[in-house]
Protein backbone atom coordinates (compact mmCIF):
# COMPACT_ATOMS: atom_id res chain seq x y z
CA UNK A 1 0.00 0.00 0.00
CA UNK A 2 2.74 2.02 0.93
CA UNK A 3 4.72 1.68 -2.49
CA UNK A 4 1.49 2.41 -4.43
CA UNK A 5 0.92 5.86 -2.49
CA UNK A 6 4.56 6.84 -3.19
CA UNK A 7 3.89 5.59 -6.77
CA UNK A 8 0.43 7.14 -7.39
CA UNK A 9 2.39 10.19 -5.98
CA UNK A 10 5.18 10.17 -8.22
CA UNK A 11 3.01 9.83 -11.13
CA UNK A 12 1.09 12.97 -10.12
CA UNK A 13 4.13 15.11 -9.62
CA UNK A 14 5.36 13.94 -13.24
CA UNK A 15 2.47 14.52 -15.03
CA UNK A 16 2.22 17.68 -13.03
CA UNK A 17 6.01 18.54 -14.13
CA UNK A 18 5.21 17.83 -17.71
CA UNK A 19 2.15 20.31 -17.88
CA UNK A 20 4.26 23.37 -17.13
CA UNK A 21 7.03 22.11 -19.25
CA UNK A 22 4.53 21.96 -22.14
CA UNK A 23 2.71 25.39 -21.52
CA UNK A 24 2.51 28.12 -23.96
CA UNK A 25 1.74 31.28 -24.32
CA UNK A 26 -0.37 33.09 -26.59
CA UNK A 27 0.92 36.54 -27.83
CA UNK A 28 -1.14 39.05 -29.76
CA UNK A 29 0.12 41.49 -31.86
CA UNK A 30 0.15 44.36 -29.78
CA UNK A 31 2.00 42.73 -26.74
CA UNK A 32 4.96 41.72 -29.57
CA UNK A 33 5.05 45.23 -30.02
CA UNK A 34 5.17 46.11 -26.26
CA UNK A 35 7.75 43.47 -25.83
CA UNK A 36 9.73 44.87 -28.22
CA UNK A 37 9.93 48.45 -27.18
CA UNK A 38 10.82 47.16 -23.78
CA UNK A 39 13.36 44.80 -24.56
CA UNK A 40 15.28 45.77 -28.17
CA UNK A 41 18.62 47.25 -27.50
CA UNK A 42 18.00 49.37 -30.54
CA UNK A 43 15.54 51.23 -28.75
CA UNK A 44 17.56 51.19 -25.57
CA UNK A 45 20.32 52.44 -27.04
CA UNK A 46 18.53 55.13 -28.62
CA UNK A 47 17.54 56.04 -25.55
CA UNK A 48 20.39 56.53 -23.82
CA UNK A 49 21.46 58.72 -26.90
CA UNK A 50 18.13 61.25 -25.63
CA UNK A 51 19.01 61.15 -22.40
CA UNK A 52 22.84 61.69 -22.88
CA UNK A 53 21.87 64.95 -25.47
CA UNK A 54 19.53 66.31 -22.35
CA UNK A 55 22.33 66.28 -20.16
CA UNK A 56 24.52 68.41 -22.82
CA UNK A 57 21.71 70.70 -22.94
CA UNK A 58 21.74 70.67 -18.95
CA UNK A 59 25.56 71.40 -18.75
CA UNK A 60 24.98 74.45 -21.45
CA UNK A 61 22.88 75.88 -19.46
CA UNK A 62 25.04 75.92 -16.47
CA UNK A 63 27.07 79.18 -18.34
CA UNK A 64 24.07 81.07 -16.52
CA UNK A 65 24.36 80.32 -13.41
CA UNK A 66 27.36 81.58 -10.97
CA UNK A 67 30.36 79.68 -11.29
CA UNK A 68 32.23 79.40 -7.49
CA UNK A 69 35.32 77.92 -6.57
CA UNK A 70 37.02 76.69 -2.85
CA UNK A 71 40.37 76.32 -2.53
CA UNK A 72 42.51 75.28 0.51
CA UNK A 73 46.27 74.75 1.20
CA UNK A 74 48.65 74.39 3.91
CA UNK A 75 52.30 74.93 3.69
CA UNK A 76 55.88 75.07 4.96
CA UNK A 77 57.87 78.35 3.51
CA UNK A 78 60.73 79.79 3.29
CA UNK A 79 62.72 82.40 2.94
CA UNK A 80 66.21 83.87 2.34
CA UNK A 81 67.65 86.98 1.79
CA UNK A 82 71.57 87.99 1.38
CA UNK A 83 72.51 89.18 4.28
CA UNK A 84 69.84 87.95 6.86
CA UNK A 85 69.03 84.23 8.10
CA UNK A 86 66.70 81.55 6.63
CA UNK A 87 63.04 82.21 7.87
CA UNK A 88 60.85 79.31 7.64
CA UNK A 89 57.10 79.63 8.57
CA UNK A 90 53.63 77.59 8.81
CA UNK A 91 50.74 78.82 6.33
CA UNK A 92 47.31 77.84 6.52
CA UNK A 93 45.28 79.59 2.59
CA UNK A 94 41.69 79.59 2.00
CA UNK A 95 40.15 81.05 -1.29
CA UNK A 96 36.96 81.82 -2.73
CA UNK A 97 36.25 83.03 -6.19
CA UNK A 98 32.72 84.09 -7.67
CA UNK A 99 32.21 84.55 -11.14
CA UNK A 100 29.25 85.62 -13.03
CA UNK A 101 28.58 86.06 -16.84
CA UNK A 102 26.61 89.47 -17.41
CA UNK A 103 26.71 89.98 -21.25
CA UNK A 104 28.45 88.26 -24.50
CA UNK A 105 26.23 89.41 -27.04
CA UNK A 106 24.18 86.13 -27.64
CA UNK A 107 27.29 83.77 -27.61
CA UNK A 108 26.02 81.76 -24.60
CA UNK A 109 22.11 82.03 -25.04
CA UNK A 110 22.24 80.92 -28.16
CA UNK A 111 24.78 77.94 -27.70
CA UNK A 112 21.85 76.98 -24.78
CA UNK A 113 19.37 77.01 -27.90
CA UNK A 114 21.44 74.70 -29.74
CA UNK A 115 21.61 72.46 -27.38
CA UNK A 116 18.08 72.08 -26.54
CA UNK A 117 17.31 72.04 -30.05
CA UNK A 118 19.98 69.18 -30.72
CA UNK A 119 17.84 67.49 -27.54
CA UNK A 120 15.29 67.43 -29.46
CA UNK A 121 16.41 66.68 -32.28
CA UNK A 122 17.63 63.48 -30.11
CA UNK A 123 14.05 62.75 -28.87
CA UNK A 124 12.51 63.08 -32.34
CA UNK A 125 14.98 60.56 -33.31
CA UNK A 126 14.10 58.33 -30.40
CA UNK A 127 10.69 58.41 -31.58
CA UNK A 128 11.23 58.03 -34.56
CA UNK A 129 13.47 54.44 -34.15
CA UNK A 130 10.45 53.65 -32.06
CA UNK A 131 7.96 54.08 -34.82
CA UNK A 132 10.79 51.91 -37.09
CA UNK A 133 10.70 49.52 -34.66
CA UNK A 134 6.99 49.03 -34.43
CA UNK A 135 6.85 48.62 -38.40
CA UNK A 136 9.42 45.86 -38.45
CA UNK A 137 7.60 43.74 -34.76
CA UNK A 138 4.18 43.99 -37.00
CA UNK A 139 5.72 42.93 -40.44
CA UNK A 140 8.23 40.14 -39.06
CA UNK A 141 4.57 38.84 -36.81
CA UNK A 142 2.70 38.98 -40.49
CA UNK A 143 5.77 36.88 -41.60
CA UNK A 144 5.24 34.21 -39.20
CA UNK A 145 1.48 33.86 -39.69
CA UNK A 146 1.81 33.57 -43.02
CA UNK A 147 4.59 30.73 -42.14
CA UNK A 148 2.20 29.14 -40.46
CA UNK A 149 -0.53 29.34 -42.88
CA UNK A 150 1.70 27.83 -45.55
CA UNK A 151 2.11 25.19 -43.41
CA UNK A 152 -1.62 24.76 -43.38
CA UNK A 153 -1.53 24.71 -47.13
CA UNK A 154 1.16 22.09 -47.65
CA UNK A 155 -0.44 19.76 -45.30
CA UNK A 156 -3.83 20.41 -47.06
CA UNK A 157 -1.59 19.09 -50.24
CA UNK A 158 -0.21 15.87 -48.27
CA UNK A 159 -3.66 14.90 -47.16
CA UNK A 160 -4.94 15.47 -51.11
CA UNK A 161 -1.68 13.24 -52.34
CA UNK A 162 -2.11 10.15 -49.89
CA UNK A 163 -6.37 10.04 -51.09
CA UNK A 164 -4.87 10.09 -54.53
CA UNK A 165 -2.12 7.39 -53.75
CA UNK A 166 -4.64 5.25 -51.90
CA UNK A 167 -6.96 6.19 -55.06
CA UNK A 168 -4.13 4.95 -57.93
CA UNK A 169 -3.15 1.61 -56.00
CA UNK A 170 -6.86 1.02 -55.75
CA UNK A 171 -7.35 1.39 -59.54
CA UNK A 172 -4.27 -0.09 -60.28
CA UNK A 173 -5.81 -3.32 -58.48
CA UNK A 174 -8.88 -3.26 -59.82
CA UNK A 175 -6.78 -3.45 -63.36
CA UNK A 176 -7.89 -0.07 -64.28
CA UNK A 177 -5.19 2.21 -64.32
CA UNK A 178 -1.39 1.30 -65.12
CA UNK A 179 1.44 0.98 -62.33
CA UNK A 180 2.89 4.20 -63.55
CA UNK A 181 0.07 6.21 -61.56
CA UNK A 182 0.91 4.45 -59.06
CA UNK A 183 4.67 5.56 -58.95
CA UNK A 184 3.68 9.06 -59.93
CA UNK A 185 1.49 9.46 -57.04
CA UNK A 186 3.94 8.56 -54.72
CA UNK A 187 6.19 10.86 -56.06
CA UNK A 188 3.93 13.58 -55.55
CA UNK A 189 3.51 12.41 -52.17
CA UNK A 190 7.06 12.45 -50.95
CA UNK A 191 7.38 16.22 -53.19
CA UNK A 192 4.56 17.49 -50.84
CA UNK A 193 6.11 16.01 -48.02
CA UNK A 194 9.70 17.79 -49.00
CA UNK A 195 7.30 20.89 -49.20
CA UNK A 196 5.81 20.88 -45.82
CA UNK A 197 9.48 20.45 -44.14
CA UNK A 198 10.73 23.54 -45.46
CA UNK A 199 7.64 25.15 -44.81
CA UNK A 200 8.45 23.87 -41.15
CA UNK A 201 11.81 25.74 -41.73
CA UNK A 202 10.51 28.56 -43.11
CA UNK A 203 8.31 28.81 -39.83
CA UNK A 204 11.14 28.26 -37.35
CA UNK A 205 13.33 31.58 -39.66
CA UNK A 206 10.59 33.53 -39.48
CA UNK A 207 10.21 33.15 -35.89
CA UNK A 208 14.20 33.86 -35.37
CA UNK A 209 14.28 37.08 -37.48
CA UNK A 210 10.82 37.85 -35.15
CA UNK A 211 12.78 37.49 -32.23
CA UNK A 212 15.35 39.30 -33.35
CA UNK A 213 12.88 42.63 -33.67
CA UNK A 214 11.73 41.93 -30.11
CA UNK A 215 15.07 41.69 -28.78
CA UNK A 216 14.63 38.30 -26.93
CA UNK A 217 13.47 34.84 -26.92
CA UNK A 218 9.53 35.18 -25.25
CA UNK A 219 8.90 32.98 -22.46
CA UNK A 220 12.35 30.73 -23.25
CA UNK A 221 10.38 29.68 -27.11
CA UNK A 222 7.39 28.32 -25.41
CA UNK A 223 4.71 30.77 -27.08
CA UNK A 224 2.58 30.89 -29.73
CA UNK A 225 1.18 33.99 -32.00
CA UNK A 226 -2.16 34.67 -31.62
CA UNK A 227 -3.78 34.57 -35.27
CA UNK A 228 -7.20 33.41 -36.56
CA UNK A 229 -7.04 30.05 -38.92
CA UNK A 230 -7.94 31.52 -42.63
CA UNK A 231 -11.46 30.50 -44.09
CA UNK A 232 -9.50 29.63 -47.65
CA UNK A 233 -10.74 31.16 -50.09
CA UNK A 234 -13.46 33.30 -48.76
CA UNK A 235 -11.58 36.35 -46.88
CA UNK A 236 -11.35 39.23 -49.12
CA UNK A 237 -14.61 40.43 -47.33
CA UNK A 238 -12.44 40.44 -43.95
CA UNK A 239 -10.19 43.33 -45.28
CA UNK A 240 -9.68 46.76 -43.56
CA UNK A 241 -10.13 49.22 -45.49
CA UNK A 242 -8.52 52.57 -45.91
CA UNK A 243 -10.92 55.52 -45.13
CA UNK A 244 -8.05 58.72 -46.10
CA UNK A 245 -7.47 59.93 -49.66
CA UNK A 246 -4.17 60.01 -50.65
CA UNK A 247 -3.72 63.62 -50.37
CA UNK A 248 -4.82 63.35 -46.87
CA UNK A 249 -2.71 60.57 -45.72
CA UNK A 250 0.41 62.73 -47.37
CA UNK A 251 -1.03 65.87 -44.93
CA UNK A 252 -1.21 63.88 -42.36
CA UNK A 253 2.89 62.95 -42.85
CA UNK A 254 3.99 66.09 -43.16
CA UNK A 255 2.75 66.71 -39.61
CA UNK A 256 3.90 63.63 -37.62
CA UNK A 257 6.52 62.00 -38.93
CA UNK A 258 9.66 62.20 -36.87
CA UNK A 259 11.85 62.19 -39.29
CA UNK A 260 10.84 65.66 -40.75
CA UNK A 261 10.32 66.53 -37.40
CA UNK A 262 13.93 66.00 -36.29
CA UNK A 263 15.63 67.52 -39.24
CA UNK A 264 13.57 71.02 -38.20
CA UNK A 265 15.50 70.51 -34.85
CA UNK A 266 18.73 70.47 -36.38
CA UNK A 267 17.68 72.67 -38.60
CA UNK A 268 17.33 75.08 -35.90
CA UNK A 269 20.36 73.73 -33.93
CA UNK A 270 22.64 74.36 -36.62
CA UNK A 271 21.38 78.34 -37.23
CA UNK A 272 21.54 78.46 -33.18
CA UNK A 273 25.52 77.46 -33.69
CA UNK A 274 26.29 80.28 -36.34
CA UNK A 275 24.91 83.22 -33.91
CA UNK A 276 26.65 81.62 -30.89
CA UNK A 277 30.05 81.35 -32.85
CA UNK A 278 28.82 84.77 -34.20
CA UNK A 279 29.41 85.88 -30.82
CA UNK A 280 33.04 85.36 -30.41
CA UNK A 281 33.81 88.56 -32.06
CA UNK A 282 32.21 90.34 -29.63
CA UNK A 283 33.67 90.91 -25.96
CA UNK A 284 32.22 89.00 -22.33
CA UNK A 285 31.39 91.13 -19.83
CA UNK A 286 31.25 88.99 -16.40
CA UNK A 287 31.48 89.94 -12.69
CA UNK A 288 34.42 88.28 -10.45
CA UNK A 289 34.94 88.32 -7.20
CA UNK A 290 37.49 86.60 -4.98
CA UNK A 291 38.75 86.52 -1.18
CA UNK A 292 41.78 84.89 0.60
CA UNK A 293 41.61 84.40 4.02
CA UNK A 294 45.70 83.32 5.84
CA UNK A 295 46.58 82.13 9.07
CA UNK A 296 50.49 82.29 9.15
CA UNK A 297 53.23 82.35 12.12
CA UNK A 298 53.60 85.17 14.00
CA UNK A 299 57.34 85.71 12.63
CA UNK A 300 55.81 86.68 9.43
CA UNK A 301 52.05 87.70 10.17
CA UNK A 302 52.81 91.10 10.65
CA UNK A 303 53.94 91.92 7.33
CA UNK A 304 51.49 90.17 5.14
CA UNK A 305 47.69 90.69 5.14
CA UNK A 306 45.60 88.31 6.98
CA UNK A 307 42.62 88.88 4.58
CA UNK A 308 42.05 89.63 0.80
CA UNK A 309 39.32 90.10 -1.46
CA UNK A 310 38.52 92.01 -4.41
CA UNK A 311 35.27 92.67 -6.78
CA UNK A 312 35.09 93.87 -10.00
CA UNK A 313 33.35 93.72 -13.80
CA UNK A 314 35.93 91.92 -16.21
CA UNK A 315 35.63 92.48 -20.10
CA UNK A 316 37.46 89.51 -22.07
CA UNK A 317 37.70 90.53 -25.76
CA UNK A 318 39.71 88.13 -28.36
CA UNK A 319 40.57 90.75 -30.81
CA UNK A 320 42.58 88.66 -33.23
CA UNK A 321 42.61 84.69 -33.25
CA UNK A 322 44.25 83.53 -35.75
CA UNK A 323 41.80 83.50 -38.45
CA UNK A 324 39.80 80.59 -36.33
CA UNK A 325 36.84 82.40 -35.49
CA UNK A 326 36.21 83.21 -39.04
CA UNK A 327 36.89 79.41 -39.81
CA UNK A 328 34.59 78.16 -37.45
CA UNK A 329 31.71 80.51 -38.39
CA UNK A 330 31.76 79.63 -41.93
CA UNK A 331 31.79 75.56 -40.90
CA UNK A 332 28.67 76.87 -38.72
CA UNK A 333 26.94 78.68 -41.98
CA UNK A 334 27.83 75.02 -44.09
CA UNK A 335 26.31 73.34 -41.70
CA UNK A 336 23.06 75.76 -41.32
CA UNK A 337 23.19 74.70 -45.08
CA UNK A 338 22.86 71.42 -44.74
CA UNK A 339 20.39 71.16 -42.24
CA UNK A 340 17.91 73.20 -44.57
CA UNK A 341 18.42 71.34 -47.59
CA UNK A 342 18.39 67.73 -45.37
CA UNK A 343 14.62 69.44 -44.33
CA UNK A 344 13.54 69.22 -48.46
CA UNK A 345 15.33 65.74 -48.87
CA UNK A 346 13.35 64.36 -45.85
CA UNK A 347 10.45 65.60 -46.80
CA UNK A 348 10.60 64.15 -50.52
CA UNK A 349 11.51 60.59 -48.85
CA UNK A 350 8.51 60.85 -46.26
CA UNK A 351 6.37 61.70 -49.78
CA UNK A 352 7.44 58.59 -51.50
CA UNK A 353 6.72 56.32 -49.05
CA UNK A 354 3.51 57.32 -48.20
CA UNK A 355 2.54 57.30 -52.46
CA UNK A 356 4.63 53.80 -52.37
CA UNK A 357 2.88 52.00 -49.44
CA UNK A 358 -0.21 53.75 -50.24
CA UNK A 359 0.00 51.69 -53.94
CA UNK A 360 1.17 48.72 -52.22
CA UNK A 361 -2.05 48.75 -49.90
CA UNK A 362 -4.26 48.50 -52.80
CA UNK A 363 -2.20 46.61 -55.21
CA UNK A 364 -2.21 43.93 -52.35
CA UNK A 365 -6.37 44.26 -52.36
CA UNK A 366 -6.30 43.66 -55.86
CA UNK A 367 -3.87 40.50 -55.50
CA UNK A 368 -6.38 38.86 -52.71
CA UNK A 369 -9.53 39.88 -55.27
CA UNK A 370 -7.97 37.66 -57.78
CA UNK A 371 -6.09 35.30 -56.38
CA UNK A 372 -9.73 34.50 -54.49
CA UNK A 373 -11.13 34.09 -57.66
CA UNK A 374 -8.17 32.10 -59.38
CA UNK A 375 -8.56 29.76 -56.15
CA UNK A 376 -11.79 29.44 -56.83
CA UNK A 377 -12.02 28.63 -59.61
CA UNK A 378 -8.57 25.84 -59.61
CA UNK A 379 -11.00 24.12 -56.94
CA UNK A 380 -13.62 23.48 -59.66
CA UNK A 381 -10.72 22.79 -62.46
CA UNK A 382 -9.57 20.10 -59.88
CA UNK A 383 -12.96 18.74 -58.87
CA UNK A 384 -13.68 18.53 -63.01
CA UNK A 385 -10.45 16.63 -63.56
CA UNK A 386 -10.76 14.21 -60.82
CA UNK A 387 -13.84 13.37 -62.60
CA UNK A 388 -12.62 13.15 -66.09
CA UNK A 389 -9.72 10.97 -64.48
CA UNK A 390 -12.08 8.31 -62.87
CA UNK A 391 -13.97 8.01 -66.02
CA UNK A 392 -10.86 7.96 -67.86
CA UNK A 393 -11.12 10.93 -70.14
CA UNK A 394 -7.98 12.55 -68.46
CA UNK A 395 -4.38 10.99 -67.63
CA UNK A 396 -2.92 11.49 -64.23
CA UNK A 397 -0.74 14.01 -65.30
CA UNK A 398 -3.72 16.92 -66.21
CA UNK A 399 -4.98 15.66 -62.82
CA UNK A 400 -2.06 16.47 -61.11
CA UNK A 401 -1.74 19.51 -63.28
CA UNK A 402 -4.91 20.34 -61.73
CA UNK A 403 -4.41 19.49 -58.42
CA UNK A 404 -1.03 21.51 -57.95
CA UNK A 405 -2.94 24.52 -59.90
CA UNK A 406 -5.12 24.41 -56.63
CA UNK A 407 -2.87 24.39 -53.97
CA UNK A 408 -0.23 27.08 -55.79
CA UNK A 409 -3.65 29.14 -55.77
CA UNK A 410 -3.83 28.58 -52.18
CA UNK A 411 -0.74 29.43 -51.11
CA UNK A 412 -0.55 32.94 -53.33
CA UNK A 413 -3.52 33.82 -51.56
CA UNK A 414 -2.13 33.12 -48.42
CA UNK A 415 1.11 34.93 -49.41
CA UNK A 416 -1.12 38.03 -50.49
CA UNK A 417 -3.33 37.76 -47.73
CA UNK A 418 -1.01 38.92 -45.36
CA UNK A 419 1.50 40.93 -47.50
CA UNK A 420 -2.16 43.39 -47.02
CA UNK A 421 -1.48 43.80 -43.23
CA UNK A 422 2.39 44.20 -43.65
CA UNK A 423 1.42 46.98 -46.67
CA UNK A 424 -1.07 48.36 -44.11
CA UNK A 425 1.86 48.74 -41.30
CA UNK A 426 3.92 50.38 -43.41
CA UNK A 427 1.62 52.92 -44.63
CA UNK A 428 0.31 53.99 -40.97
CA UNK A 429 4.64 53.72 -40.59
CA UNK A 430 4.65 56.13 -43.53
CA UNK A 431 2.41 58.74 -41.81
CA UNK A 432 3.81 58.37 -38.64
CA UNK A 433 0.37 56.74 -36.95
Amino acid sequence: MFKQLILTATVTLMVTFSSVEAKTYTISLDQAVKIALKQSPDIVVSRLDFEGARERSKFQEGYYLPQVDLSASANKNGIKYDGQERLEYNSLIGGLSVSQLLYDFGKTSHSVKASKYESDAYRAALYQQTAQKILDTKVNYYEVLKAKSIIDVRQKNIKLQEAQLKRAKRYFESGIKTIIDVSDSQVRLTEATLDLSNANYDLKLRRAILEESLGTTPYSGRYTLKHSKLSLPDISHTLPRITLSLAKLEGFAYDHRWELKQAGFVESSSQSRVKSVEGDYYPTLAFKGDYALQDLDKEIASTTPKEQWQAGVVMQWNLFGGYQTDATLQEAKINALKSSSQIQQVRLLVKRQVVDAYLSVQRSKDTIVLSESISKASFQKYNQAQKRYENELADYIELQEAQQGYITSLANLVTAYYDYFAALAKLDYAVGR
